[in-house]
C-alpha cells in the first residue's frame, strides 16, 4: 500500500515538471526570436569618429569659439571688479579697454534709471514726461547700446590676440552667476548634440530609424508573448495549487503507514540491540587482550626512552657550551656596532651642524641677489639705451661720411672736367696760332 502512494507520488511530480519544462521551453524560444543580439545596439552609435566635411568643422568651431567668447564675457565683470588683481598680468591696453566698457555699463544704467525713473522719487509722481525728452533718452541708450556691444568686440579682439591673458581670467571661473554657468554647459551639450548629428549621414539616419522601427515592433511581439506566457503561467500556478493539495493528500496517508512501520520497527530495534549486546561482549574480550599486549610494548618503549634521555643531555651539555661562545662573540660585536654607530652619529650631527649653517648663508646670500636684482636689471636697460644710442650715432656718422665722400668724388669730377675743358681751349688755341 505504501510502494503504490509513493509511486503516485512520483509520477505526479513528474507530471508536474514536464509542464514547466515545457512553458520554459516555449519562453525560451520566444525570446530568442525577439531578444535583439547585443552587438546590434552599436548600429545606434555613429560609425565615424571624426567629421568628414570642411562645412561641419566649421560649424563646429563657431559653436566652440562660441562658448570662448561668453566665457570670457562672463568674467568682464569680476575683471573690472578686480581691476587691481589683474592689471599688471592683462596688460595696459586691455585694462583700458576694460575700464571704458565698465564706464559705459555704468551710463548705460544710469541711462536706463533715467528713462524708468529708478533712482528719482521725486520724478516717479509725475507723469507728464515730454515725449520729446523720451525719445532723446531712447536714442541716447541706443548709442550707448551700441558703443557697449562694439567695446565688447574690442575686448574679445584683444583677449584673442593675448592667450596668456585668457588662461590668468581662468582662475576666476567661480565667479560666474549660476545663469552664465548654465548657459555654457547648455553651449557644451549643444557642441556634442551638433557634433554627433554630423557624424551621422542621412543614409544611416534612416537605417537607424528603420532600426529603431524594427526594435519596436519586436518589442510590441514580446509584450504579446509576455501576456500570453502569464497567462499560462497563472494557470500553471493554479495546477500546482491543485497538485499541492493532492500531494497533501498523499503525505497525509503516508504519515499513517509510518506509524505503523515504527510499530513493526520496534520489534525489529530489541532483536538489533540483543545482537549488539553479544557482540559488545566478544569485542571487550579482544580488547583486553590487546590492551595487555600495548602495556608490554609501553615498558620497552619507556626503556628506549631512558636510554636516549641519557645519550641526549651529553650532547645537551656540548652544545650549551657552544651556545654560551657564540653569545658571547654576538655580545661583543654588539658593542663594536654600538660604538661605531655612535662615532657616525657624531659625524652625521657635525655634518647636520655644518648644512644649518651653510643653508643659513645661502638664504641670506638669495636675500642679497633679491635686492640687486632690480639694480642690475636698471643698469642693463641703461647699457642697452647707451648702445642703441651709440649705434644710432655711429649709423648717423657713418651716412655723413658716405654723403661726404660722394660729394667729395662729385666735386673732383666736376673739377677734373673743368681742366679737361681748361685744356681741350688752350690746344686748341694753340693750334690756330701755328696756322
Amino acid at each position: 500500500m505504501a510502494t503504490e502512494i509513493i509511486v503516485q507520488h512520483q509520477q505526479l511530480e513528474s507530471n508536474a515538471e514536464e509542464n514547466i519544462s515545457k512553458s520554459s521551453n516555449n519562453y525560451d524560444v520566444s525570446v530568442q526570436n525577439t531578444a535583439p543580439n547585443m552587438d546590434a545596439l552599436r548600429i545606434l552609435e555613429p560609425v565615424r569618429k571624426k567629421l568628414a566635411s570642411i562645412e561641419a568643422e566649421r560649424i563646429i568651431s563657431v559653436i566652440e569659439k562660441t562658448t570662448d567668447k561668453i566665457q570670457i564675457v562672463t568674467l568682464i565683470p569680476y575683471i573690472i571688479a578686480n581691476h587691481d588683481r589683474f592689471s599688471v598680468a592683462l596688460g595696459l591696453e586691455l585694462m583700458c579697454a576694460l575700464r571704458e566698457h565698465g564706464r559705459l555699463e555704468k551710463h548705460l544704467d544710469f541711462a536706463f534709471g533715467k528713462l524708468f525713473n529708478v533712482g528719482y522719487p521725486e520724478q516717479a509722481n509725475e507723469n507728464s514726461i515730454d515725449k520729446v525728452e523720451m525719445k532723446k533718452k531712447e536714442e541716447d541708450i541706443q548709442i550707448l547700446q551700441k558703443a557697449f556691444g562694439t567695446s565688447v568686440k574690442n575686448i574679445l579682439r584683444l583677449f584673442k590676440r593675448n592667450p596668456s591673458a585668457c588662461q590668468i581670467i581662468q582662475s576666476g571661473c567661480h565667479a560666474r552667476s549660476r545663469i552664465c554657468v548654465d548657459l555654457t554647459l547648455v553651449l557644451m551639450e549643444l557642441r556634442d548634440f551638433v557634433f554627433e548629428r554630423l557624424l551621422i549621414t542621412p543614409s544611416e539616419d534612416k537605417e537607424k530609424f528603420e532600426y529603431v522601427q524594427k526594435i519596436i515592433k519586436r518589442d510590441k511581439q514580446n509584450t504579446e508573448i509576455i501576456a500570453t506566457l502569464e497567462v499560462e503561467l497563472t494557470a500553471a500556478i493554479q495546477n500546482k495549487e491543485n497538485e499541492m493539495l493532492k500531494k497533501n493528500e498523499i503525505i497525509r496517508k503516508l504519515k499513517n503507514n509510518l506509524l505503523q512501520l515504527e510499530l513493526f520497527s520496534q520489534d525489529y530495534i530489541r532483536q538489533i540491540k540483543q545482537d549488539a549486546e553479544k557482540q559488545q561482549l566478544n569485542d571487550q574480550k579482544d580488547s583486553e587482550g590487546k590492551i595487555a599486549k600495548y602495556h608490554e610494548e609501553i615498558g620497552q618503549l619507556r626503556t628506549q626512552l631512558n636510554n636516549m634521555i641519557t645519550e641526549h643531555r651529553a650532547s645537551e651539555v656540548s652544545l650549551r657550551k657552544r651556545k654560551y661562545k657564540i653569545e658571547t662573540e654576538i655580545e661583543n660585536w654588539i658593542q663594536k656596532y654600538d660604538a661605531d654607530l655612535q662615532e657616525k652619529q657624531d659625524e652625521y650631527e657635525q655634518l647636520l651642524k655644518i648644512h644649518k649653517d651653510e643653508l643659513i648663508l645661502l638664504r641670506e646670500l638669495e636675500q642679497k641677489i633679491g635686492t640687486l636684482e632690480p639694480e642690475y636689471t636698471q643698469i642693463v636697460e641703461e647699457r642697452k639705451i647707451k648702445e642703441e644710442k651709440k649705434k644710432a650715432k655711429e649709423h648717423q656718422a657713418f651716412l655723413m661720411g658716405k654723403a661726404a665722400i660722394t660729394i667729395q668724388s662729385f666735386w673732383k669730377g666736376y673739377k677734373v672736367r673743368q681742366l679737361m675743358k681748361a685744356l681741350k681751349k688752350k690746344k686748341k688755341g694753340k693750334g690756330k696760332k701755328k696756322k
